[in-house]
Parts: C-alpha cells; structure tokens; sequence
C-alpha cells in the first residue's frame, strides 16, 4: 500500500490553523460540581479560638495547644506548617537543623514582634537633611568608619540567610526572627554606605576580615556561627554603635546609631538565649561553645592589632587628626575596656568564665582583672 502523501505545510502568508478544544461533555461538568470536601476534616486540633491581647495578636499568642508543641527533634523533613495535617509521599527537603537544641531561644517570637514594632527606614526616617560638611579629616575617618561597618553587615546577611533555609518548619519562630534580623543587616549595609556617600567622601579601605572569613566559614552548625557572628562580632558591632552615638556629628548619625544598637541589641539577647538553651539541653555543647570563644578571641585580635579602624575611630572621637593621639585614643580605649568587660560578662552567664589576664593581646590590655572571675 502506497504512503500517503506528506501534508503540504502552510503558506507564510497563510496563519495556521487553531487547534479546536475538545467539546465539554455533560460527565466532565458533573465531575467538575461535585466536589467531595474529604479535606475538611483533615485537621489535628479544630475549634481553636486565640483572641488578641493589649499588644495585639501576637507570634507567641498562637502557641495553643498542638500548635504550640515543640518537640525535642522535628522528624518531619517537609515544608508543612507546625501543626498542619502532613501529606503523604511528599519528598524530604533534606533539612540540616532538625534538633531543637540546634536553634532555639524561648525570646524569639517576643524578639520577632519587637523588630517588626520598631522598623525603621533609612531612606525617609534619617534626618539626612541635618548632615553638613565636616573637615576633610572628620569625614575621611567616618566614612572609613562606615566602610567597615557596612562589610559587618554585609556577613550578617550572608550567614544568616545560609544558615535559615537550613532550619525546620516546626521551629518557625526562630526563622521569623532570624527574617527580621537578616532585613536588619540589609537596612544596616544601607544606611552606613549611604553616610559615607552622603556628605562629600566616600567608601574607603575594606578591613583585614579574619572575623569575617571565620564566621562565614563555619561549618559546625548554626551554634558555632552564632559564637562567631553574634557573641563576638555583634557585641563589638554593639559597643561600635554606642560609642559613634555619642559622638554623632549630627542627628542623621545619631538616629543611625541609635537604631542599629537597638537592632543588634535584638540579635545578641538571641544568641545568649539560644547558647544557654544549647548548652541545657545538649550534651557537649557547653565545651565546644568554651573552644570556640577561644579560636574566635585569635581571629579578633589579628583584625584588632591592624591600625585602620583604631584610627579611623581615634579621628572621630578626636574630632580630628589633632586631637586623634590624645583625646581621641583615650575615648577609644575606654569602648574597648566597655566591649572587653560586656564580652567577659556574656561568657560568664553562659557559663564559659575567661580569665583576663589570659586573653590574647590586645584584649589583655583592656581587660579588668578584677571585673571577672577566672
């Protein structure tokens, strides 16, 4: 038998036919409105009711019941909400950070509301407008200032994303805080790099980065990296904050300040909260967060004994390069002793006491011996 032959294809000029869809039969239209509602009783507790409080309807106020349950592991591997009925055969994800003790701080959703209540935007709320020229040498140092505290927060937002998709569903308000705090690095990275860009200067010279690489590095779990990124480096960013306040050239930099203190005060009181969580309920993890303080105290120091930053600070507390030996120094050696003596504090109420006459130099020099236990 003969092939037929090949259909001729269509003239260019000629549009293609349009393939005619099928006609609906009257089965299809029954099968469509007969829907069988079998997932509405698909639930696990039914009849909540959870009304708001003076502050509103709040994270914390919805843990009622099973939707509150915590458990010490979460075994489910999927993106199912904390007390959702789960579907069967659903891939796992493959989530890192299941245990409990891997991530937890009881203050997270009161810590989650906090950020959202106190938001703040740097392109509308900074008084920028209050920002008048500064001799050159002032505005050198801070824009010097600004170029460290802005690759700060840039590590903030690269670890704390890395780490979060990490993290389990069932422990969702660790990761809605851990959001908060994420938007707060990026709004930091914002507000610095556009004072240094706001009055005539610019960006200057980037920082050793020890700290940096060592936090960005860590592969021991989101504990290690918290030692690193908010023990370490958010409590010298902290005392970074309180000491430009104060001496703030204006109110742009003294709103800037003063909010991104509030912000990082937020990130540490997780980290002592999680640490201390960690360390009740974890076994070891007392003398690894004790190893690590001491491998991190190393890398601070080889970014400390660099001159850049010391300077840079010297000049702004100085008011300039005139005073910057003298007064300047002296202002600067007092935020070192406050960070030495609030660092030393954070470990002792976690348990993991340093001894200051034993801390790598320079910390040693700023050390009181009689302001912490051995």
């Amino acid at each position: 038998m003969a092939n037929k032959p090949a259909a001729k294809p269509s003239s260019p000029n000629q549009p293609a036919q349009k393939p005619v869809p099928p006609k609906s039969t009257a089965s299809d239209e029954k099968r469509t409105f007969e829907p069988k509602y079998n997932w509405m009783n698909k639930t696990r507790q039914w009849g909540v009711r959870v009304k708001p409080g003076k502050a509103g309807l709040r994270l914390g106020d919805l843990n009622v019941g099973i939707y509150g349950e915590t458990p010490t592991q979460w075994a489910d591997q999927s993106r199912n909400p904390r007390g959702a009925v789960p579907r069967r055969g659903m891939p796992p994800v493959g989530y890192s950070i299941r245990d409990k003790a891997g991530l937890w701080a009881d203050c997270a959703a009161d810590l989650y509301e906090e950020a959202i209540q106190r938001r703040w935007a740097p392109a509308t709320d900074v008084p920028w407008d209050t920002i008048e020229p500064l001799p050159d040498d002032v505005e050198h140092a801070v824009c010097q200032v600004c170029t460290e505290l802005v690759g700060y927060a840039n590590v903030d937002i690269e670890t704390i994303t890395g780490w979060q998709h990490q993290m389990s569903y069932g422990y969702h308000e660790v990761k809605q805080f851990l959001a908060t705090a994420s938007f707060d690095a990026a709004r930091h990275y914002e507000c610095f790099r556009k004072r240094a860009l706001a009055n005539g200067g610019g960006l200057g010279l980037e920082g050793p980065g020890m700290v940096n690489r060592m936090i960005l590095e860590s592969r021991g779990g989101w504990t290690e990296a918290v030692v690193y990124l908010l023990i370490m480096r958010g409590t010298f960013a902290m005392t970074l904050y309180k000491y430009l306040g104060r001496h703030a050239h204006n109110d742009a930099e003294r709103f800037i300040y003063g909010h991104a203190l509030a912000d990082k005060a937020r990130h540490v009181t997780y980290a002592l909260d999680h640490l201390k969580y960690a360390m009740a309920h974890a076994d070891d993890v007392l003398q690894v967060v004790r190893t690590l303080i001491a491998i991190g105290e190393g890398g601070l120091t080889r970014d400390l004994r660099d001159p850049v930053l010391a300077e840079a600070l010297a000049v702004v507390f100085g008011r300039g390069v005139a005073k910057a030996a003298g007064r300047g120094m002296a202002v600067y050696g007092d935020m070192m002793r406050d960070y030495v003596a609030t660092y030393l504090g954070y470990c002792q109420w976690l348990g993991v006491p340093r001894d200051p006459a034993r801390l790598p130099p320079p910390l040693n020099e700023y050390a009181n011996p009689t302001g912490a236990e051995a």
